[in-house]
């Protein structure tokens, strides 16, 4: 029974400590120049930032498969009600994640901006966009009518960010999307892609066709979108495939692709582009 709990305890550091430098290697291999320097860099500060973000990123993994099991559960209530004029928010998680992965952001957000923020789990992970997307806008018409709103703010993490894109260029929600953050989206592909089966990881393949077509078509009307990416992610490959055709991008370093969610300065950036 012991070493039974002993497993089940280590599994997912086991697990991400095997899985995440090599994501870091490949990202490396693909791009070498993709953590670019800044202009003060040293080499001892370097090389102590590439450390602490492939631990960071290590903890963010092994946090995720934790959660995985619990991938039926919704979102922890927060705040319900919603002051006039204000707009409401929900998280699109990334594959594998899901609304306890989002809950940090989740309340950082809902702290700073005062109005109700709902982290949503993907149905399948699998599952085509086009029919996962369908799925997000019933649930996002849903709550916006729990909430009385007229209108929603979309941040979406990895996969979650290009849902959210679609969900406001598509037109699946027409008029109903005020603004879009996406958070290292693979909006041009990952090369990673191509090692993993399923049609939701197909479609973010470098060069895929839904990707081709959501980017030749015209930005949404009336839609801010703006991207935040990280030149050290290690899982968008190369890390400008996750910088947004559409609208502003921020760029920030040293933060790895799921760490980025439980950055502080990540949730600054939203809160000063949806506050």
């Amino acid at each position: 029974m012991g070493s039974v709990l002993l497993v089940i305890v280590f599994f997912p550091f086991i697990v991400s400590a095997a899985f995440t430098p090599i994501t870091f290697l490949l990202a490396w291999w693909v791009f070498p120049g993709g953590g670019s320097r800044g202009p003060h860099d040293t080499l001892a500060s370097r090389t102590v930032g590439i450390i602490l973000v492939v631990i960071a990123e290590w903890l963010a993994n092994a946090w995720v498969l934790y959660l995985l099991p619990f991938g039926r559960l919704g979102s922890l209530r927060g705040r319900s009600k919603l002051s006039p004029g204000r707009v409401p928010v929900v998280l699109l998680p990334g594959f594998f994640e899901n609304a306890l992965t989002m809950e940090i952001l989740r309340r950082r957000l809902e702290r700073a901006l005062g109005v109700p923020v709902r982290a949503m789990r993907p149905e399948r992970y699998f599952l085509g966009l086009e029919d996962q997307a369908q799925g997000f806008s019933r649930r996002i018409a849903a709550f916006l009518d729990e909430t009385g709103a007229g209108q929603v703010d979309l941040v979406g993490h990895s996969m979650g960010g290009i849902l959210a894109r679609y969900l406001a260029e598509s037109g699946e929600l027409k008029n109903r999307i005020r603004r879009v953050v996406t958070i290292a989206a693979p909006h041009l592909g990952s090369a990673l892609s191509r090692l993993a089966p399923g049609r939701s990881l197909r479609q973010m393949r470098r060069g895929s066709a839904f990707l081709e077509k959501l980017n030749a078509g015209s930005a949404p009307s009336g839609v801010r979108i703006v991207g935040i990416s990280s030149t050290h992610d290690n899982l968008v490959i190369p890390w400008n495939c996750s910088l947004s055709p559409r609208g502003d991008n921020f760029i920030i370093r040293y933060r790895g692709h799921v760490t980025l969610i439980f950055s502080r300065e990540v949730a600054r950036l939203i809160v000063r582009e949806l506050g």
